[in-house]
C-alpha cells in the first residue's frame, strides 16, 4: 500500500495557484528542485503526468485536476484533525476587495471553496469600485483585489477577457433615439469609453433623467429609458444585450485583474486567487 504525501499534495496546490513552479517554491518556503522533485514522485506514484507547460509557466494536466480536488479534501481533514488535537488552531484574516460587476457571479462559489480548505481563516470582503479597491490596495487595508480594467497595470495578474456590450430593456427601443439615452453613471468606468465610441461614431447622446447610483441606472435601463454598458458576461436582471446591427458602436474589451500583498497574507490570498481562477472558468464553461 502505498501513501500519499500532504506536504507533496500541499505543492500540487500551490502550483496550481501560482500556475508556476519556482513561485510555488518561494511562496512554500523551498528550492524548486526540491519541489519539481515532489511532482515528479506524484507523475511516479499514479503514471500520469502532472504538470505542462503553457508559455512562461506551468498548468495542471486533466489528471492532475481531479487529483487536485480529491487532495484538497484530504488536506483540509489533515489540518482539521492536527487543529483539533493539537490545540494548535492557525488563525488568520484574509481582506478580500472585489468589484462590484462581479460580486455574485464567480465569488461565491470561490468563497465558498476557500473556506472548505481554510476553515479557520476568516475572509473579510470588501466591495466597490475599481479605483477604489486600488486605493485601498496600496494602502495595504486589503490584502487582495479584484478590479476591472482596460490594461494590466504593473502589479495586476490577468483573471480574464471581459467585453463590454451595449444592454437595454427587454424588448426596448430606447437605443434607436438620438440623442442616444446613456444611463451609465458618470464614475463607472465603461462610462468614458462610451462616451468616446459614441462620438467616434458621431452619435450624438445624453445622459438620462435621473441618473445615480448603480441600481438607479439599472431600474432606468430596464424600464426603457436608455442604455447602459455592461460586460457582456454578466446578465443583468430586466435587460438584455441589445441587437443593434451595427447602428451602435462597438466597445474596447475590459479585463477582469487580480491584485495579490507581498505582505504576510500573500500565501492565502494567492490561494484564493487560484479558486477564483477556477470558478470563473467554470462558469464561463458552463456559460458558453
Amino acid at each position: 500500500m502505498r501513501n500519499l504525501d500532504i506536504g507533496t499534495l500541499r505543492s500540487l496546490q500551490a502550483v496550481a495557484e501560482y500556475g508556476a513552479v519556482t513561485r510555488a517554491a518561494e511562496a512554500l518556503n523551498m528550492t524548486q528542485s526540491a519541489l519539481s522533485m515532489q511532482m515528479k514522485r506524484l507523475e511516479t506514484l499514479f503514471d500520469h503526468p502532472v504538470l505542462e507547460k503553457q508559455g512562461r509557466g506551468v498548468m495542471l494536466t486533466v489528471f492532475a485536476h481531479e487529483l487536485l480536488n480529491e487532495s484538497r479534501k484530504l488536506v483540509a481533514q489533515n489540518d482539521a484533525i492536527m487543529a483539533r488535537f493539537t490545540g494548535q488552531r492557525p488563525a488568520g484574516r484574509l481582506r478580500l476587495g472585489l468589484t462590484t460587476d462581479w460580486m455574485f457571479v464567480h465569488v461565491p462559489k470561490a468563497v465558498r471553496d476557500f473556506r472548505e480548505a481554510n476553515p479557520n481563516i476568516e475572509v473579510v470582503i470588501s466591495d466597490g469600485r475599481s479605483n477604489h479597491l486600488r486605493q485601498l490596495f496600496r494602502q495595504n487595508d486589503l490584502d487582495m483585489i479584484m478590479t476591472t480594467e482596460f490594461d494590466c497595470p504593473t502589479g495586476a495578474q490577468h483573471l480574464m477577457k471581459a467585453d463590454l456590450a451595449w444592454f437595454g430593456a427587454i424588448g426596448g427601443d430606447a437605443w434607436t433615439k438620438r440623442p442616444l439615452p446613456l444611463a451609465n453613471s458618470p464614475s463607472c468606468a465603461y462610462f468614458p469609453r462610451g462616451i468616446a465610441a459614441l462620438e467616434a461614431a458621431g452619435i450624438e447622446w445624453e445622459h438620462t433623467l435621473g441618473v445615480g447610483d448603480c441600481e438607479a441606472n439599472q431600474v432606468l435601463t430596464a424600464a426603457d429609458l436608455g442604455v447602459n454598458i455592461y460586460p457582456r458576461a454578466l446578465p443583468q436582471p430586466g435587460l438584455e444585450v441589445i441587437d443593434h446591427g451595427g447602428a451602435l458602436p462597438p466597445l474596447p474589451p475590459t479585463w477582469l485583474n487580480v491584485y495579490i500583498t507581498d505582505g504576510p497574507a500573500q500565501a492565502g490570498a494567492a490561494e484564493f486567487a487560484g479558486f477564483l481562477r477556477r470558478a470563473v472558468s467554470e462558469v464561463t464553461s458552463a456559460a458558453a
